[in-house]
């Protein structure tokens, strides 16, 4: 398989991190991520939000919380 991009990794990182991808597409990923300093941070920071969820569950906004962030979003 050739070199994957930055963009390829990550579409695939949900299936990498339930271990459902192929072998050689698996590799390519790791391989990517080996030299890619940017896939690494956001690998990373899945991994510890994944850690967060099952230290502490789902979590639930106040409702002024979540209106303001509605009010944000709708914004962009």
């Amino acid at each position: 398989m050739t070199e994957l991009t930055c963009d390829e990794l990550d579409a695939l990182l949900p299936e990498l991190f339930d271990g459902r991808l192929s072998p050689e597409v698996e590799s390519a990923s790791l391989r990517h991520l080996a030299t890619c300093d940017q896939c690494r941070i956001v690998v990373g920071d899945l991994e510890r939000v994944g850690e967060m969820y099952r230290e502490h569950g789902r979590l639930t906004l106040p409702d002024d919380a979540r209106a303001r962030i509605r009010a944000i979003l709708e914004q962009g």
